[in-house]
């Protein structure tokens, strides 16, 4: 952790509002690298299929997991459109037992709004 971060844990650590959060993670995030941990701690299977024939995909080619709080809500396919280059949803699976209240909906579109400034576009 850097040096400079200190006061933002601290506060995190001390607050009583713990609101949730939604994140997208890249296949490689650094959360996802022990899969048999992630699916021990968050009853998660997440295998990152690029390298898999497409008849062997459970899922997709890049598919991208969603936490939302301490648990995995959904996963979903990303592409682009090749003229305007916004950002497409070729697929989204929610995951068990997931019910989108409408503070989650709200969230996920909060995310989505910063995954699309991350990516240089503000078009899905």
């Amino acid at each position: 952790m850097r040096s400079q971060d200190q006061a933002t844990l601290d506060r995190a650590l001390d607050s009583d509002d713990v609101s949730p959060q939604a994140v997208i993670l890249a296949p490689l995030d650094n959360l996802l690298w022990d899969r048999r941990l992630v699916k021990e701690l968050f009853d998660f299977d997440y295998i990152w299929e690029v390298y898999k024939p497409v008849a062997e995909r459970r899922y997709g080619y890049y598919v991208l997991p969603i936490l939302y709080g301490d648990r995995f809500i959904a996963r979903f396919e990303p592409g682009r459109d090749k003229k305007s280059g916004a950002l497409l949803i070729k697929n989204w699976w929610w995951e068990d037992s997931v019910n989108p209240s409408k503070k989650m909906q709200s969230e996920l579109r909060r995310c989505f709004e910063c995954f699309l400034d991350f990516l240089g576009t503000g078009d899905l």
